[in-house]
Formats: C-alpha cells, structure tokens, sequence
C-alpha cells in the first residue's frame, strides 16, 4: 500500500489568546499543496513495526517518538498480526511549518483501517488523529480549510484563485514549542475577509494574508525576514511565513514572473520548488 502524504501552507495565522490549558487560541487558513511525502507499508509476519526511510534526521530519532509509530501504536491492540514494515521517502523538509510529521501521522491512520479493515466511522479516525496533534485532522478532510480552537475545529473553504506558488525553505529548523512560547495574543488579522476574496477570486486580497508568527520568527532569525524581502522584491504579490516556520512561500499570479523568480533564486538556497494548490 502506498499513500502520499501532502504538505500545507498557512494563508494566515491568527493567535487570538492563550488558553488556560496553556494552548494558544488560534484562527488559521490552511492548504494542501502539491509537495508530498510517499508512504509505503506492507504486512509482516511479526507483531512489530519496522520504519526506514531516506530521512537521515528521522532514521537517528528514537521510533517511539515518530507520529507514524504512535498511529501504529495506538491502532495495534485492534488486530491480532499488526505488524508492518513502513517506509518513508521523505520530501517535505522537517520543522519548516509544513506539517510533514502530522501528515505522515494521517494517512497512516487511513492507510491502517484500510490494511487492517478496521471500518472506522469518520468521527473515530477524526479523534484518533486530534489525540495525536491538533493539525492532524485537517489532512482527513482533503480540502482547505479553516481552523479554530486549537487547530482542530475545522471548517472547508473553497479558494477559487489561481495561485502560483513558489517554496522555500534554507534548511532552517524551528521548534513550534519555541514560537509559541514567544507568542503574543492578536486577534487582528482579517479571516472573514480573507476567506470571502479566496471565494469570489480577489486577487488583491493575497495583501491582507498575514502570519503573526511571523513576529516572532523574524525578530529571532532575521535572515528569514531578508528572504521574505526579497521574494517581494521579485515580483511576488505576497511572501509569507508557513505555520511556526522556517519555509517561505510566495504567492504569483503571473507565470513568467514565478519562473524568473525560480531562476534567480533556486541555487541560493536548501529547498526552492514551485508547487500549486490542492483544494480537493
């Protein structure tokens, strides 16, 4: 069995305020895009899980702290042979607001109650993936979307703009953990707009996407912020911060302008790729 595993970008990124549970209150718009991990599991003979992958970063990590593992782990108890031999060709560059992780974690979930005809119902396979990250369940719905609460409370939208996407990440890796904690309560970006101009196919509303994160996130790695000038300055209508960071992308509605961007950055840095929308 195999399944791709996409990626997603923030359009934007609203903290509203910090809960008592110590969580942040967030309001956020959220896309798949075409960037993908591919996911490979096979039944064996054992009770155990076996995961490699071409990941250097991943293979040195202790299993039991992979999301893949603990949607095994989680689900094993349901079955009397779950063992299965998983590899993971990894694409997705690792802490770079992406959520390579969270979506490895659920498409292994689908992959398993298909291997394992486990039949179950949307809501289960919705909590099973909230118990292991708050972003995990938007990859179920396979369609943009925005997020309150904490990231689980989900909402699909429909983006009827043709955007062009260009994505950069210069191997910069950023703990979630360490932006948050540095975060402050906002409230002020404008997602009711936002949204209403990615339906009715404003391009000028790619001026109100906004990132608070970003506040953070520059003030600590600055570099980041010369690349968001830059990618403005090559004729991007809107370059913006992805989740807690530290990949960039760049919204284009031209495709000569997106391509001579490509051109003149895409030796400059670790991970430059164009990569288009998926809103189905």
């Amino acid at each position: 069995m195999e399944r791709k595993c996409y990626a997603k970008i923030n359009l934007s990124l609203d903290s509203l305020y910090k809960r008592d549970d110590g969580y942040h209150e967030i309001d956020t718009i959220m896309t798949r895009i075409s960037l993908f991990d591919k996911l490979k599991i096979e039944k064996n003979n054992s009770n155990e899980i076996s995961i490699k992958t071409n990941s250097q970063v991943l293979s040195n990590e202790n299993i039991k702290n992979n999301l893949i593992y603990k949607a095994w782990d989680i689900l094993k108890d349901r079955v009397k042979l779950p063992g299965v031999d998983v590899y993971l060709e990894k694409n997705i560059p690792i802490a770079a607001g992406l959520a390579g992780g969270s979506t490895n974690c659920a498409e292994m979930i689908l992959a398993l109650n298909d291997l394992w005809d486990l039949n179950l119902s949307d809501k289960e396979i919705f909590e099973i993936g909230k118990s292991l990250g708050a972003d995990i369940p938007f990859f179920f719905l396979k369609k943009s979307a925005r997020a309150q609460g904490i990231g689980e409370i989900l909402s699909p939208i429909d983006i009827n703009l043709d955007m062009k996407i260009l994505l950069i990440n210069d191997g910069t890796e950023i703990s979630s953990n360490f932006v948050y904690k540095r975060l402050g309560d906002y409230g002020n970006v404008k997602t009711d707009k936002i949204i209403g101009g990615l339906k009715s196919s404003d391009k000028n509303i790619v001026k109100d996407f906004r990132n608070v994160m970003e506040d953070v996130v520059y003030e600590n790695y600055p570099h980041l912020f010369d690349i968001k000038n830059r990618l403005e300055n090559l004729g991007a209508s809107k370059a913006l911060l992805s989740g807690s960071g530290a990949s960039i992308f760049a919204v284009f509605f031209d495709e000569g302008k997106i391509n001579k961007a490509f051109d003149l950055i895409k030796g400059d840095f670790k991970f430059v790729e164009r990569v288009s929308l998926i809103d189905d």
